[in-house]
């Protein structure tokens, strides 16, 4: 299972970039849709 967070900042698209550590350390990037998204969570 991997966990995205999703950032404040968007692409120049206007995609939300998403925090990962997917691979090569932490890294903020436009992969929003590249995994299929298995559930919505929102803390307050």
């Amino acid at each position: 299972m991997r966990w995205l967070i999703v950032s404040d900042r968007k692409s120049a698209q206007g995609v939300p970039l998403v925090i990962h550590n997917i691979g090569r350390g932490a890294r903020e990037e436009d992969v929003l849709f590249t995994y299929p998204l298995t559930g919505h969570y929102r803390w307050k």
